[in-house]
């Protein structure tokens, strides 16, 4: 049955708290608009040029090898395939428009089931939606993961299946078909998606045997397609090797599991409280600060969600979030230790930023699991008008400054970004008309490199076909040159000014 919906909520009138609901859903919105706004900065590394240049010159003959001997990515690496082929007919990157569709079609995943069949009010379900999609920008470095093509189509649809699952187990409304989908769209993505889905399948398929009930196995069938493609893509990353890659130092973790496993548990833990703007992927950057204010950050947040969740009815069984919570925590830890295996220390920026929002994740389980306790507990309590409003202002007040907080960590960065589009523009446009002229000759230029859309920047200097340096000799490759120079990033602070 479900819960009656808040009286303070539903009335349709007017009133302080549903202002100060629509200032705090203008903040999260401001949050997401500054981010979307130098979407135009973002550029191809070296990946994009190696990979596009291969789509050139084989076609599907490409693709199929990709998929059968070396990435058990199907979906994203159907989806990169398909926008390399169009850049390559219209000459030209098309980044931004590429990695806008992919945040649409990820939030879409992510946040309409929820908006559309969650009974929680409307301004709740909105708030939620969009705090959650902003927090998942702050907190930590946002380059790798959101602003480059090939990380972003890979990494990024994990995050959303991941949300849109949590979302609809903590609503209570997570129908076998949703979760389905979801679950494939996980597996299908990279290798973070096969371990989240294989533990989520998992969980639910020891549930099953534990509860033997006839109706649970019926509505279980839909599980059979999640399960079937995710024996697949596992069977063809186990037989490929893909976890143990070369061509890294050595390591006493380098290509050893238990070594590996064992090293993973001091950052997993760390990754569960940590917050920082810097980076942290070489292991090095946990620091005492950044586990304080991780710490800190995630209790407000923790109070936040469990307050808003208690005022719009969101109160699932205990029982139900035990296996999303092993799923999202597993993948943290074997995405870490997975690292420690194939690279022998811990890659890369995106990888860290997805772990650190997997841990927003388990804080909305746990915000839930608190909401359930709570509001069994304050039911024998009379004031419930009051006790409501309370619980209202504790929950925005949380969100504004958890934003906050997070936001002054990124206000720097984003300033240089946005201040410097035009300079992107410029140095964009110069690389692909240097790229597309006559000669062998090219000039690559860099922009402002701000850290808030730029994880890699190339060295500056001259460089050769068949020399150093695996990126430029991409970007050699892709735009058929053989003499390629590299400019250092604009700073702008040492530009001209108009007086």
């Amino acid at each position: 049955m479900t819960p009656p919906r808040s009286s303070a909520l539903r009335s349709a009138e007017p009133t302080i708290m549903g202002t100060a609901y629509g200032v705090v859903l203008c903040v999260m919105l401001l949050v997401i608009a500054l981010q979307t706004a130098i979407l135009p900065a973002s550029v191809w590394q070296g990946d994009e040029y190696d990979y596009f240049a291969n789509i050139r010159e084989h076609g599907l003959a490409f693709l199929s090898d990709r998929l059968l001997h070396w990435s058990p990515r199907p979906f994203s690496e159907i989806v990169i395939f398909a926008y390399g082929t169009v850049a390559n007919a219209a000459h030209k990157p098309l980044a931004w428009i590429f990695l806008a569709l992919t945040w649409l079609f990820c939030a879409a995943v992510a946040f309409v089931p929820f908006l559309r069949r969650s009974d929680a009010p409307v301004s709740a379900r909105l708030l939620i939606a969009v705090s959650v999609a902003a927090i998942f920008m702050l907190g930590h470095p946002s380059a790798d993961f959101f602003y480059w093509p090939m990380g972003t189509v890979a990494h990024l649809p994990v995050l959303a299946a991941a949300c849109g699952l949590t979302l609809l187990k903590i609503s209570q409304i997570l129908s076998a078909r949703a979760e389905a989908l979801l679950l494939s769209l996980a597996l299908t993505s990279s290798e973070a998606g096969v371990f989240f889905g294989m533990l989520w399948l998992g969980m639910r398929g020891f549930g099953l045997l534990y509860n033997r009930r006839i109706a649970a196995f019926g509505r279980a069938r839909w599980l059979l397609l999640p399960t079937a493609v995710g024996l697949c893509v596992s069977a063809e990353m186990l037989l490929n090797h893909r976890m143990g890659g070369g061509g890294f130092p050595f390591t006493p973790t380098h290509g050893h599991i238990k070594a590996s496993l064992a090293a993973a548990f001091g950052p997993f833990l760390k990754t569960l409280i940590a917050l920082q703007p810097n980076e942290m992927s070489s292991g090095g950057g946990f620091t005492k600060q950044a586990m304080a204010s991780g710490l800190a950050l995630k209790i407000i947040l923790t109070g936040a969600f469990t307050t808003l969740f208690m005022t719009c009815d969101i109160r699932p069984a205990l029982r139900t979030l035990i296996a999303p919570a092993i799923a999202l925590a597993g993948t943290m830890y074997l995405t870490i230790a997975a690292a420690f295996y194939a690279f022998g220390f811990l890659c890369c920026q995106r990888h860290e930023a997805f772990r650190l929002d997997l841990s927003v994740l388990l804080v909305l389980l746990l915000s839930a699991g608190l909401s359930t306790i709570l509001s069994e507990k304050l039911k024998r309590f009379s004031d419930a008008p009051k006790r409501e409003t309370r619980l209202q202002i504790c929950a925005l007040t949380g969100l504004l400054l958890f934003t906050g907080w997070t936001m002054r960590w990124r206000t720097s960065d984003l300033s240089l970004a946005l201040a410097g589009l035009p300079l992107e523009e410029t140095a964009h446009n110069r690389v692909w008309a240097s790229g597309l002229s006559a000669g062998t000759d090219m000039t690559y230029a860099q922009g402002t490199a701000s850290p808030a859309f730029y994880y890699w920047h190339w060295e500056p200097g001259t460089y050769h076909a068949g020399g150093t340096g695996w990126e430029v000799q991409s970007a050699m490759r892709y735009f058929g040159k053989t003499t390629l120079h590299v400019l250092p990033p604009v700073s702008l602070t040492t530009l001209p000014t108009t007086p």
